[in-house]
């Protein structure tokens, strides 16, 4: 009798353990289902990986899914062989359906879009999803890439306005000279440079205009003065600012990592 006790003990272990997990697992499903996602994307993201591998700078996008419906998007556009700039769009309206997420709309170069995400993960900080999706002006473009996408944590417009003065302090770099850089509340900016006789230039020709998503900043420009070559073109930078001194990172073709340091002045060359 004192050994049939033990076994029935140790059945009811065995029976109890599996039941528990069951409970667990069925309370963990639960919660997931009782989860607010249209509530949890709003807000603005930014595009910092695919595959879990960190992206080219240049390559990110800005999303903010608003609580009328509407998607903000921002993205640079190749506009041909010579030309390229960033565009903000707010064109496109989404609807959530569980973890679905569905945006439709055309973006500013009168493409129609009908996009289907599904939602990986989402907490305060982050989203992730796959693409079911990818259609454009009715053709499909397979994508099996996972999004990983970071809430900007910070607004920066107030500290970036004003004017910088500082220069590449990439690793190894032999690129030593000094600019200014002078930004404006309206979204636009002077760019300075130095001629071979050590006048101070306004590059005329700039035409820019930069675009702040939290830590994320993004410049278009015309004629790029270092390569030389003509049209529209933009690039994109990761910033901290800590008083008055500013930092900027990049991650451009082949890995590389290039950055610039600059301090805050009271205002460009005389």
């Amino acid at each position: 009798m004192y050994l049939n006790a033990i076994n029935k003990k140790r059945y009811m272990k065995r029976l109890f353990f599996p039941l528990l997990m069951l409970v667990i697992l069925a309370a963990a499903c639960k919660k997931e289902e009782d989860k607010d996602y249209a509530s949890l994307i709003l807000g603005s993201w930014i595009n910092t990986q695919i595959d879990n591998q960190a992206l080219l700078t240049d390559a990110s996008f800005v999303m903010e899914f608003r609580t009328d419906k509407v998607e903000f998007y921002a993205s640079g556009y190749q506009l041909d062989s010579d030309n390229k700039t960033w565009l903000e769009s707010e064109n496109f309206t989404y609807s959530v359906n569980g973890k679905t997420i569905s945006i439709g709309g055309t973006d500013n170069l009168n493409k129609v879009f009908n996009i289907i995400f599904e939602i990986q993960s989402v907490d305060d900080k982050t989203l992730s999803y796959s693409v079911t999706k990818f259609m454009i002006d009715n053709v499909d473009y397979p994508d099996s890439k996972i999004y990983t996408c970071t809430r900007p944590s910070t607004d920066l417009s107030s500290q970036f306005v004003g004017t910088w003065y500082g220069k590449n302090s990439t690793a190894g770099t032999t690129d030593d000279k000094y600019h200014y850089w002078e930004y404006f509340a309206d979204g636009s900016f002077n760019y300075y440079f130095q001629d071979d006789s050590g006048n101070w230039i306004n590059k005329p020709d700039n035409e820019g205009k930069y675009f702040l998503y939290g830590g994320l900043m993004a410049t278009n420009y015309t004629n790029d003065l270092l390569s030389g070559s003509t049209g529209k073109a933009y690039e994109c930078w990761n910033i901290s600012i800590t008083g008055n001194t500013m930092d900027w990172t990049a991650i451009r073709e082949n890995g590389k990592t290039v950055s610039f340091h600059m301090e805050k002045v009271s205002g460009p060359p005389q």
